[in-house]
């Protein structure tokens, strides 16, 4: 079977949400006002426009998705279980060859990526898509 991309629904979203990378659930989680992988779940559901999961042999591995914060602006999010690899290439290729271009179509002029400084395989996977990182905050989440 390998790897399927799907229209996200709760039931695999919150699958992967309780079952995040470490490095997912402590960067993400703290920002979500429950800390609860259900609440995460219906909110990344909840977002509209863009959200796929990335099952592996059926099972749901990544979710991510993009949605229009602001006029032209987009707020771009992914988290995955620690099968993540098993995926990661499928997941790539979608958000290279439909999701970046449908945002360009909607005259989108910035995507916004927030993650948490140490989560260096996040990083380096947001700079493989063209990212840039820009800014460095302080005392951002729990204390």
């Amino acid at each position: 079977m390998g790897s399927e991309l799907v229209p996200a629904v709760y039931g695999d979203v919150v699958f992967i949400a309780r079952r995040l990378r470490a490095l997912d659930a402590e960067e993400i989680l703290p920002l979500i006002w429950s800390g609860r992988p259900e609440d995460l779940a219906a909110v990344s559901c909840s977002t509209g426009w863009f959200s796929t999961v990335a099952l592996f042999n059926g099972k749901p591995v990544a979710a991510y998705g993009a949605y229009m914060q602001r006029p032209q602006f987009f707020r771009v999010w992914m988290f995955a279980t620690d099968d993540w690899l098993r995926v990661a290439l499928a997941v790539t290729r979608d958000i290279r060859q439909r999701m970046m271009p449908a945002m360009l179509e909607t005259g989108a002029v910035r995507a916004d990526c927030w993650s948490m400084d140490g989560h260096d395989v996040a990083h380096r996977w947001l700079e493989m898509l063209g990212a840039v990182r820009e800014a460095s905050l302080e005392d951002y989440g729990p204390t």
